[in-house]
């Protein structure tokens, strides 16, 4: 089975998922990516060492700069199609881009009888321009098969009259060697003591993060907040912190490299994404809820969009924006240590059943098996 992977990957855990789908014996594994991407071209060991696959790099072409990966192609005309002759061609980029646009093009010029596969994120149907519209259904018109990364993903392929088939299997899955790692004293470091409430991820209004300061300022006991990542919000967020009698148990960290941030991830207790659903955005997946519940720890988490199924029955869920919810969530996990213990071993049960990179690239591998048997 010959496999042309196109993604533009620079995140080590997502490398991992090639590497894991090239351990196979019957994959042949092509990975087309951009200049300017993590790794050059050349060949690279699969995950076990005893195979491997080529990554070829392109000139990008950025129509609109490169905040708007939307409007990006690669300076390629066949995608090494013709030479390589694909049986799948899986593009990693969202429908609604160009990029993505080209490629299904040059497969059906250069390797019509391959299968397109292609993944989205997508959970909410918003209003497009007519041109955009146009595009994206012809392009799930020629599309075989679309990974979504959450179940409302799905509708919103129907609603568009998509009759391929679809899977829900996350883009990217928990690699243990991170998860793993040994921790510096950071508690120390940080003057953290005792139960430590976190957020990771992006400061910005959609996340919530001013909902958690407020319900870990109304909490008795004397709660660590810390908070790992930036965005615009943060001088917001650190004036209120203040104003709520926080600044001297709130630490705000900034972004910080991957490795660190699972280390820092492994000194909470508990993990809050507070998400806030909008007009044009909810939350598709929420990454840092399976990266700390296989870092051990508890999750809680809003009901905006995928949280409420990413999540299960492996923590906590409250109402979006219910700051009474919230308190009174988090009051409850910090009281009961058995509780927290027993969802702290449900989510990493969860992670191992579900969100494992080795069950990402097996699920994804599945699929691939499954397409390529109905040309038999």
């Amino acid at each position: 089975m010959r496999v042309l992977f196109i993604a533009g990957y620079q995140h080590p855990v997502y490398h991992r998922k090639i590497e894991l789908l090239a351990d196979s014996p019957d994959v042949k594994l092509l990975h087309i990516t951009h200049f300017g991407s993590d790794r050059a071209s050349g060949f690279y060991p699969s995950a076990n060492g005893k195979s491997q696959y080529e990554l070829r790099q392109f000139p990008a072409i950025w129509l609109a700069g490169k905040e708007d990966p939307h409007r990006s192609l690669l300076r390629t005309f066949d995608f090494c199609m013709h030479k390589f002759q694909p049986d799948i061609v899986q593009a990693e980029s969202d429908i609604e881009t160009l990029g993505t646009a080209q490629v299904a093009l040059a497969t059906k010029l250069f390797a019509s009888k391959s299968k397109l596969v292609l993944f989205t994120w997508q959970n909410i149907l918003r209003p497009r321009r007519r041109s955009v519209k146009m595009l994206v259904n012809w392009i799930l018109g020629v599309t075989n098969h679309i990974f979504c990364a959450n179940s409302e993903a799905v509708q919103v392929l129907r609603q568009q009259q998509f009759r391929g088939s679809t899977s829900i299997v996350p883009l990217f899955g928990v690699d243990n060697r991170y998860t793993s790692l040994s921790a510096p004293d950071i508690r120390q470091e940080l003057n953290l003591k005792g139960i430590v409430i976190g957020y990771v991820g992006r400061l910005v209004a959609d996340k919530g993060v001013e909902l958690l300061l407020q319900a870990v300022a109304r909490l008795e006991s004397k709660i660590n907040l810390l908070l790992v990542g930036d965005g615009p919000n943060r001088k917001d967020l650190e004036t209120l912190a203040f104003e709520l009698g926080l600044h001297d148990r709130c630490k705000f960290v900034g972004n910080l490299p991957y490795e660190a941030v699972m280390q820092h991830m492994k000194e909470m207790d508990i993990l809050v994404l507070p998400s806030r659903t909008t007009i044009h955005w909810k939350e598709q997946f929420g990454r840092v809820l399976v990266e700390a519940m296989a870092c051990s720890v508890v999750v809680v988490g809003s009901n905006s969009g995928a949280i409420p199924e990413v999540i299960g029955d492996a923590g906590r869920i409250f109402p979006e924006g219910d700051l009474d919810a919230l308190t009174l969530t988090l009051s409850e996990l910090i009281s009961q240590s058995e509780l927290r213990q027993s969802l702290a071993e449900l989510g990493r049960q969860r992670v191992a059943d579900h969100y494992s990179v080795e069950q990402i690239a097996l699920q994804t591998l599945t699929t691939w098996r499954q397409l390529t048997s109905q040309n038999l």
